[in-house]
């Protein structure tokens, strides 16, 4: 604190060359702490992912179906954020492996509907407690106020993540009409 004060008043004083040394060297100190953060995300991600099962995409559908029940697979995409040609394709691959079935709609024929099957239930009852037991695991050295803290920020940086792609659409609208 009493550096920053001194850095502050070098640059008060007019000494340009202080001021820039100061001004890089805050800099370089953010540039490494965000690189930082970007490599511990890193590896809790890849810690996470690793130690969990590797069909990723299957058991998330599993849960969905498995907390909000038979629904259509319109429905379905709403609670995930992957493409309508890669669910449909992944659907298939999980009912060849008999965990769900798909039908289309008696009321209307356009939509399909998707439902676990008793194994599918069975499978997803399972990935749950696996995902459980994980977490637990995961998260064991942080206090409950630290586990809330935590979720707070992940929140907070998602949100700023789901943004980012409208407004480079946005900017590249304004780059694309100035021309």
């Amino acid at each position: 604190m009493n550096r920053d004060r001194e850095n502050i008043a070098l640059s008060a004083d007019g000494n340009d060359a202080n001021a820039q040394s100061y001004h890089t060297f805050r800099k370089l100190k953010q540039e490494y702490r965000e690189n930082r953060l970007f490599q511990l995300l890193y590896k809790c991600s890849h810690l996470f992912l690793h130690r969990s099962n590797r069909h990723q995409g299957k058991n998330r559908i599993l849960l969905i179906l498995l907390a909000h029940g038979d629904m259509t697979q319109r429905e379905l995409l709403a609670h995930t954020d992957i493409r309508s040609a890669s669910l449909s394709e992944l659907l298939a691959k999980i009912e060849a492996n008999g965990d769900i079935t798909r039908a289309r709609s008696k009321e209307n024929a356009r939509n399909v509907n998707v439902a676990l099957t008793e194994k599918g239930r069975r499978e997803a009852e399972c990935v749950r407690e696996e995902q459980l037991a994980l977490s637990k695991e995961l998260l064991a050295p942080l206090s409950e106020a630290e586990q809330a803290q935590l979720e707070q920020l992940l929140l907070k940086m998602l949100l700023g993540w789901q943004r980012l792609p409208e407004e480079m659409k946005h900017e590249h609208k304004k780059a694309s009409s100035a021309h």
